[in-house]
């Protein structure tokens, strides 16, 4: 068998796993297999692979996000989720900017309605 039937054949493992091959697509591909000592070996090294992987399913316990927090609190001493003492604890970026944006727009009114509409170029 060449490697680039080879490389096609473990392509198809992972479907053939999960029952997503046809028929024909599964007798063609288990015939590939009897001959093919390389694709044989991956198919069992996937089998492996998803077995232990199978293993891992444990959802987190119902503390989790606060334990993470508090890892997190402890490491960096407070300046992430510590208390806040301002009306949203510190200052957001985007409140700086929205403050700059609207002191220049009462800038660039004020300065245009102060600047001249009517001139006229002399000839």
């Amino acid at each position: 068998m060449t490697s680039h039937n080879c490389e096609q054949t473990q392509e198809q493992l992972s479907a053939l796993l999960d029952n997503e091959l046809s028929d024909d697509q599964r007798r063609a591909l288990l015939a590939e297999l009897e001959t093919c000592a390389a694709c044989t070996q991956a198919l069992e090294d996937l089998r492996q692979t998803v077995s232990v992987m199978s293993g891992l399913r444990k959802s987190a316990p119902p503390t989790f996000l606060a334990d993470v927090q508090n890892q997190i609190r402890h490491r960096s001493k407070g300046r992430f989720f510590g208390k806040r003492f301002l009306l949203f604890g510190r200052i957001p970026f985007e409140w700086v900017s929205l403050v700059m944006i609207m002191a220049m727009l009462a800038y660039y009114i004020i300065t245009m309605q102060s600047s001249p509409t009517d001139v006229t170029p002399t000839p």
